[in-house]
């Protein structure tokens, strides 16, 4: 999958944009000064956590600024990938009404899917992930919303979650 990745964006800046991890625990830290995610580690602040339960390398890849820059109707901020699966996560790390942060959070991942795909075809080996991660210490993956859930399903073969948990097996 990664190699899909580079060949359509072959101007990806390896340890700037994108990072080939193989930890068995990786923690993402939404850094709004930065506006990136940066990896930090379990004992501080972090709003994404991906277990790595396998031999291989998985991927980090800052999509918000560094793949798509300026695309209209935004992006979501971090595409994770390993082999066979891809996870497109938006990060909401604002206080206040979820609903419109959610709301917000489908529109940039499903922007972000759709400039993707103009350049890949996800063949039916990947498995696709939307998630929109919230705050908080450690949020089991839930499903979204039903409705946008089925039209993520049916439209993309994208499965919409939302937490902040990531698990590779």
């Amino acid at each position: 999958m990664i190699a899909l990745i580079q060949e359509a964006f072959p101007d990806i800046i390896e340890n700037v944009c994108l990072s080939s991890i193989n930890n068995k625990h990786t923690f993402v830290f939404e850094d709004n000064q930065l506006n990136k995610g940066v990896l930090v580690s379990d004992r501080e602040n972090y709003h994404l956590h991906i277990e790595n339960n396998t031999n291989d390398y998985f991927h980090f890849l800052q999509n918000d600024d560094c793949v798509m820059k300026n695309i209209k109707g935004g992006q979501c901020d971090y595409v994770v990938l390993n082999s066979n699966s891809i996870h497109f996560i938006d990060a909401k790390i604002a206080k206040g009404n979820y609903s419109n942060h959610r709301r917000e959070a489908y529109n940039q991942i499903e922007n972000t899917f759709k400039y993707y795909s103009q350049k890949i075809n996800f063949s039916e080996q990947y498995n696709i992930y939307g998630m929109v991660c919230f705050p908080s210490k450690r949020r089991i993956v839930q499903s979204s919303k039903s409705t946008k859930r089925k039209e993520f399903k049916i439209k993309y073969r994208i499965d919409l979650k939302e937490g902040n948990y990531i698990l590779f097996e």
